[in-house]
């Protein structure tokens, strides 16, 4: 696994997911296991196995969780001027054939929800923003086809 780039953000929501996971979630998971457990014969135990189930799903989590935060960079600059379209930017775009207007953060695959407004930098529309100033239109191939989009204003997230 590459490194990922993280947003400071992104990072603590991270954390504290695995915190979350690890101290409360889990713990509940194990009671249940053990609970179930106390039934008797296994093979047959139902809720046994979907508390085994459900504690095997958080366990993955956890251990995806312990992968990415060991394996990623927690990005705060960039060389990019302040008017240029960054990692971690924040970008109000026209679409140019709807006149639709959209809000983006720009962020890492990891961190990317585009319906709530979490753009990766490794997207198609990602791509076309970066280095992009005000002014500038921008036009990329997603799988529905052809898109042109203006770049209407640009701040640093937080700003």
């Amino acid at each position: 696994m590459r490194k990922a780039l993280l947003t400071q953000e992104g990072y603590w929501k991270l954390l504290q997911e695995l915190r979350q996971l690890r101290r409360f979630v889990r713990p509940l998971i194990l009671a249940e296991v053990m609970e179930a457990a106390a039934d008797g014969r296994l093979e047959k135990n139902e809720s046994y196995w979907e508390a085994r189930s459900r504690q095997a799903q958080i366990d993955r989590r956890i251990h995806k969780l312990q992968e990415i935060i060991s394996q990623s960079e927690v990005l705060v600059g960039n060389n990019l001027k302040p008017s240029q379209v960054r990692f971690n930017s924040r970008v109000k775009v026209c679409n140019l054939a709807t006149g639709e207007i959209l809000e983006f953060h720009l962020v890492s695959s990891v961190e990317a929800d585009v319906r709530q407004g979490y753009l990766s930098i490794d997207s198609p529309m990602g791509r076309a923003l970066l280095g992009r100033k005000v002014g500038e239109r921008i036009g990329f191939h997603p799988p529905g086809g052809h898109r042109s989009y203006q770049v209407l204003e640009i701040h640093m997230a937080g700003e």
